[in-house]
């Protein structure tokens, strides 16, 4: 169990790090899917993590063939993340980061008054980091 505690432990650094990289400069350093990729190696198991990586990656690399307007940090932060918790967290994650990035950018314009531009663009990592930590948590402790 001590490796669970260990991958919880890096994977949330590694996000907060890459959150607080995607506000200050709006991309993150290279290095970031590289140590989601070795966080993903403990406790490896090869169909879970493959099987994550590709539930979790191809969607954002569709959406930015298709819609423009993703970053390849985004598509790389996210496949490595699948990698990490598995297709099942991969979902979870995409979910729940989304949806805290829609929470936010609905309370925003509602504070200010405002419509919500359709090319507003926001810092996505920070969601996605914060969905991929809860992601973990539910997947991992919760069940």
């Amino acid at each position: 169990m001590t490796w669970l505690i260990l991958k919880g432990i890096l994977l949330f650094l590694v996000l907060s790090y890459a959150a607080y990289r995607d506000i200050k400069t709006r991309e993150i350093p290279d290095a970031v899917p590289l140590m989601l990729l070795l966080t993903g190696f403990i406790g490896f198991s090869p169909l879970f993590s493959i099987t994550g990586l590709l539930v979790a990656g191809l969607p954002f690399l569709w959406a930015a063939l298709w819609c423009g307007g993703m970053g390849g940090g985004d598509i790389k932060l996210m496949a490595t993340c699948g990698f990490v918790l598995g297709a099942w967290g991969g979902i979870l994650q995409t979910i729940l980061g989304l949806a805290l990035a829609l929470l936010f950018t609905m309370i925003r314009a509602a504070a200010a008054g405002k419509k919500i531009e359709r090319k507003l663009k926001i810092p996505l990592i920070p969601f996605l980091g914060a969905g991929g930590i809860l992601a973990f948590l539910i997947t991992f402790w919760g069940g």
